[in-house]
Formats: structure tokens, C-alpha cells, sequence
């Protein structure tokens, strides 16, 4: 199946183009929308997979954030 993308100007031709596709009978979803579908998938496949150990991930995201920042605003 083929696809379109329109980009609307602003939130109003957004919410217009919503209405007419749904008066149509035409699916249609925000591009934000496919990517949080998209997102959620992903995600439940990977939840199935025991390929990484918790006790890593929390280690390793506890040292991002405990890392001294440098500053950048030299």
C-alpha cells in the first residue's frame, strides 16, 4: 500500500486534515503517532530477549549521570 505526507502548516490544517481523512474512511496517523507505535513495538519485542543484564544497564546509566559534566561554555 502506498502512502502520503502532508505537512500542515499549523495546528489548525493539521487537526483539518485528521477530520477529512476520517469523514473519508481513510486511516490516517501523525507521524508522531507511528513513531510511538513504532517505539512501543520495538520495545515489547525487546522485553521477550535476555540478552542484557539489568544490574549493567542501571550501573551504566548511574555513571552517565554521575559523570562531572565539562563545561562548554568557555
Amino acid at each position: 500500500m502506498e502512502a502520503i505526507i502532508i505537512k500542515p502548516k499549523d495546528k489548525g490544517e493539521l487537526n483539518f486534515f485528521l477530520e477529512l481523512a476520517k469523514r473519508l474512511g481513510v486511516s490516517a496517523k501523525t507521524y508522531e503517532e507511528m513513531q510511538d507505535e513504532q517505539l512501543l513495538k520495538a520495545m515489547e519485542i525487546n522485553r521477550k530477549t535476555s540478552k542484557t543484564d539489568k544490574k549493567k544497564v542501571l550501573a551504566t546509566l548511574n555513571n552517565i549521570l554521575n559523570e562531572k559534566q565539562q563545561d562548554y561554555h568557555k
